[in-house]
C-alpha cells in the first residue's frame, strides 16, 4: 500500500459521496455536493500549480488557524462564557451536568463543521502535483522556514508520507457521525462508502464475490448491532428517568404542572445569576412567581390546571395586559435568557402589565402563572404592578382539599393543628397562629439529610414532629396544608426571593429559588411566607470560592448580549473581525511564496516513479557484474546467500563492504521508512567500489590464465 500511495496515481477516495452523505446527515446538502463536484471537475483539468513543501506548511497554519477561529466563533456564540462560569461556581451537580451538556453540544457542532474548515487546504493540493504528503507537514517540531539551512532529519515518525484525500475522506464521515438523529439508511449508505473507497485496495488473492459477501456480512452485523445498541439506549433512558427524574430540572416545570419536595433545593445548590432586576425606587423586588399548585398528593404537588391561554396581542409598544384593573403602579424591570425563546415570567403576585417584550406570544393559565413563547435570547422586560393587580383564578375546591394526603401526612397536619387550635379561627388568626409557630419552634436548614425509611412516616411528618427542621418547600407545604384545616383556600406557588444587590440591580441566583404559601383572604390572594428569615444568610454562605469569578464573565456576557439585541450586531463584528484577524496571519504565512501556474504534461519513462520502492538501487549493476562473473543466481538462494558464496578470497575488506551494500539494498527495498539520503549515498559509493573490485579480479584472472598458455598459441 505504500507504493501505491506515493504513486500519483494511486486511487483516489470517493470524496463527492462522503460529503453527500454528509450534507443529507446536516441539512447542508446543496453546499455539500458544489464541494465535491469541484473537486472532481479538477481531477479532470490539466491545470495545476507548482507547491513546494513550504508552502504546504503555511497553507497548514493557515488551516489551523482557520480552525481556532472556528471554536472560538462557536463558543461565544453558544453563550460559552457563562457556561464556563457556571461550571466553576456552582455547587450543583445537576447545575454542572447541564452545562457541561450545553459544552459537548458546542463541541459537536465544531466537529459537524469540519469539513468546510479543511476543505481550503484539500482545494489546494488538488490544484498542485502532489498526492502525498510528508508528515513533516502538519508537524510543528520538525518544520524549518529557512530554505538555505539544509535537510534536517526529523522524527522517525515524520519520514513517512500521507495521503491527504483519504485523511480528508475520515474526517468527512467522522462529521456525518455527528448528529443524534440518524434514518436507517445512514448506516448501509455509510458503509457502501466505505466499501467503495476501500474496494481498489482489497487483495487480488479472493476473488470480487467474496469481497461482496464480506461486505454484506458487514452490515447484517451493523443493523443488529445498531439495533441493539438503540435498545440499551432506550432501557437505559427510562432507568434514568425512574432514578434521576427532575436531577437536571434548572427552572420549575410549567409544563407537567407538578413539582416535587426538593426540586427548589436542588435549584438552591447553584450560584448561578438566573434574574436580574431594577426597581424605580430601588427597594427590593419581593417574591416574583412563576408557578402556583394546588394538589398535594404523596409529596408532589401538582396542579388542576395545565392549560395555558393566550393573552391576547399586545398593546402598542409590546404591552401585555394582564389584569382588568387600570393604574399607574410601581415598575420592575426583569432580564433572564430563555431557551429557545421560552422562558416562565417571573412576576409580582399584584402584576398589571408586561411592556417592553417583544416576545411572539404570552400565556397564562388559571393559578397565575405566565410564560413567553418566541421571545429574544435575552428577554428584558417590565412590569406595571400595584393595587387591583393579580390574575389569580379563584378559590376551587382542590384549594382546600385535604383528603388526597397519605396517612403520615394527614396524622402530621391533624396533630399540628389541634395544637395551634386552628378549627374555628378566623383566616388572619390562623394564618398568625402558623407564623408564630414556625417562627418560634423551627429551624432552617439548607437540606434535608438521608432518613431511613419507615411505614409510618413521611418527610413532611418528620419535618412537622421529629426534626423541624427543613428548607422553604416544607415550610410552604406545611402553611398551605395547616391553613386549609381552617377553611382557608392555600396554594403553593414557588419563584425567586431576589435579596443581593450589585449596584442598581438586585439579583436573584439559583439559590434564590424560593416556596411560599398563597392564601385567599378577604378576597384576594396574598402571599404567606413562614420561612425563617435566616434563609437568606444560610443559602449565601454556601457560596463557592470561584463565585466572583463566575460574576464576572456573567456580567461580560449579560453586557455584550443587551448590546446585540440594542442595534450592535455581534456576530457581523465578531465574523469581521475574525476574517480580518485571520486574513492578516494567512498573509504573514504566504507571502513570499511563489506559485507557478503549470500545464500538466505526460511524463515520460525516466521520470516515472517506480512501481515498487527500490527498483532503482544501485546495487543491482554490483549484481550484474556478479552475474556475469559467476553466472545466474539460483532461484532457491536469497541474494544475501548467493553474495556470500560469491565474495573474493582473501578480501576481507571486500567480503565487508559486499555485506554492508546487501544490507542497505534490503533497506531501501523492504523497510517502510525508506532509506536516508546519507545511506544512499553510501550505497552507491560501495557500488562504484564493488564495481570496481570485480573487473580487477576479472581483469587479474584473464592475464594469470594468458601466462599459463604456450607461446604459440599467443601467435
Amino acid at each position: 500500500m505504500t507504493s501505491r500511495m506515493d504513486n500519483a496515481a494511486a486511487p483516489r477516495p470517493p470524496l463527492l459521496l462522503a460529503l453527500a452523505l454528509w450534507g443529507w446527515e446536516t441539512g447542508l446538502f446543496p453546499w455539500a455536493l458544489a464541494l465535491g463536484a469541484l473537486l472532481e471537475a479538477i481531477r479532470f483539468s490539466k491545470q495545476r500549480f507548482e507547491l513546494r513543501q513550504e508552502d504546504f506548511v503555511r497553507l497548514w497554519n493557515f488551516t489551523a488557524l482557520l480552525f481556532l477561529g472556528a471554536a472560538l466563533y462557536l463558543f461565544l456564540a453558544r453563550e460559552g462564557l457563562g457556561t464556563v462560569g457556571a461550571i466553576v461556581t456552582t455547587a450543583s451537580p445537576a447545575t454542572r451536568l447541564e452545562e457541561m451538556r450545553r459544552i459537548s453540544q458546542t463541541v459537536v457542532a465544531l466537529f459537524r463543521w469540519l469539513p468546510f474548515v479543511l476543505y481550503p487546504f484539500l482545494l489546494a493540493q488538488a490544484l498542485s502535483r502532489t498526492t502525498t504528503l510528508p508528515w513533516a507537514t502538519f508537524s510543528f517540531r520538525s518544520k524549518t522556514s529557512d530554505p538555505s539551512a539544509g535537510p534536517r532529519a526529523g522524527p522517525d515518525w515524520a519520514v513517512g508520507r500521507v495521503h491527504t484525500g483519504y485523511v480528508y475522506f475520515a474526517v468527512v464521515l467522522f462529521a456525518s457521525s455527528a448528529s443524534a438523529d440518524h434514518s436507517r439508511l445512514y448506516l448501509p449508505m455509510l458503509l457502501g462508502v466505505m466499501s467503495w473507497a476501500l474496494w481498489p485496495w482489497r487483495s487480488p488473492r479472493y476473488p470480487a464475490p467474496v469481497w461482496i459477501g464480506m461486505f454484506l456480512m458487514l452490515l447484517a452485523g451493523a443493523l443488529l448491532a445498531q439495533r441493539g445498541l438503540e435498545g440499551l439506549r432506550q432501557t437505559w433512558l427510562s432507568l434514568e428517568t425512574r432514578l434521576f427524574q427532575g436531577v437536571g430540572q434548572a427552572r420549575f416545570d410549567q409544563i407537567r404542572g407538578a413539582t416535587a419536595l426538593g426540586a427548589v433545593g436542588r435549584l438552591k445548590q447553584s450560584g448561578r445569576i438566573v434574574l436580574r432586576i431594577r426597581t424605580d425606587d430601588g427597594v427590593a423586588p419581593g417574591l416574583l412567581r412563576e408557578a402556583a399548585f394546588n394538589r398535594f398528593r404523596a409529596n408532589i404537588w401538582g396542579t388542576s390546571h395545565r392549560e395555558f391561554q393566550s393573552v391576547g396581542l399586545p398593546l402598542e409598544g409590546h404591552v401585555w395586559r394582564l389584569a382588568a384593573a387600570p393604574g399607574q403602579g410601581p415598575l420592575i424591570t426583569i432580564a433572564r435568557y430563555t431557551s429557545r425563546g421560552e422562558a416562565p415570567l417571573a412576576l409580582p403576585g399584584d402584576a398589571l402589565s408586561i411592556r417592553d417584550l417583544p416576545a411572539l406570544d404570552v400565556e397564562t393559565n388559571y393559578l397565575a402563572a405566565a410564560r413567553m413563547q418566541e421571545g429574544p435570547p435575552l428577554a428584558i422586560y417590565t412590569v406595571e404592578h400595584g393595587a387591583g393587580g393579580g390574575f389569580d383564578g379563584p378559590p376551587e375546591p382542590e384549594d382546600t382539599d385535604l383528603d388526597s394526603m397519605n396517612g403520615p401526612d394527614a396524622e402530621a397536619i391533624a396533630r399540628t393543628a389541634r395544637e395551634l387550635g386552628l378549627a374555628g379561627r378566623t383566616p388572619e388568626a390562623a394564618v398568625a397562629a402558623v407564623e408564630r409557630h414556625f417562627a418560634t419552634a423551627f429551624d432552617y436548614t439548607r437540606w434535608q439529610g438521608p432518613v431511613v425509611s419507615r411505614t409510618n412516616t413521611s418527610a413532611l411528618s418528620r419535618f412537622l414532629l421529629e426534626s423541624r427542621a427543613g428548607h422553604c418547600e416544607y415550610f410552604a407545604t406545611a402553611t398551605a396544608l395547616l391553613l386549609r384545616v381552617a377553611g382557608v383556600p392555600t396554594r403553593y406557588a414557588v419563584g425567586f426571593s431576589p435579596g443581593e444587590r450589585r449596584g442598581d440591580q438586585w439579583l436573584a441566583r439559583g439559590r434564590d429559588a424560593h416556596a411560599w404559601c398563597l392564601a385567599y383572604i378577604d378576597g384576594r390572594w396574598r402571599d404567606v411566607d413562614t420561612t425563617p428569615g435566616i434563609w437568606r444568610e444560610r443559602e449565601a454562605s454556601g457560596a463557592g470560592p470561584f463565585e466572583r469569578l463566575g460574576d464576572w464573565f456573567s456580567q461580560a456576557w449579560y453586557r455584550v448580549a443587551v448590546w446585540r439585541q440594542r442595534g450592535g450586531n455581534w456576530r457581523i463584528f465578531v465574523f469581521t473581525a475574525g476574517v480580518l484577524a485571520l486574513s492578516w496571519l494567512a498573509w504573514r504565512q504566504i507571502r513570499g511564496s511563489r506559485w507557478r501556474r503549470t500545464r500538466e504534461r505526460p511524463m515520460i519513462a525516466s521520470e516515472r516513479p517506480p512501481a515498487r520502492p527500490g527498483l532503482d538501487s544501485e546495487f543491482y549493476a554490483v549484481t550484474r557484474h556478479l552475474e556475469k562473473r559467476h553466472g545466474p543466481r539460483p532461484g532457491h538462494q536469497t541474494l544475501r546467500a548467493w553474495v556470500r558464496g560469491l565474495a573474493p578470497p582473501g578480501s576481507q575488506a571486500a567480503s565487508d563492504s559486499l555485506e554492508e551494500a546487501v544490507g542497505l539494498h534490503y533497506r531501501l527495498r523492504f523497510d517502510p521508512r525508506g532509506l536516508p539520503e546519507t545511506d544512499r549515498r553510501r550505497l552507491r559509493a560501495l557500488a562504484i567500489e564493488l564495481t570496481d573490485i570485480e573487473g580487477d579480479s576479472a581483469r587479474r584472472g584473464r592475464s594469470a590464465k594468458d601466462a599459463a598458455m604456450p607461446a604459440e598459441s599467443l601467435r
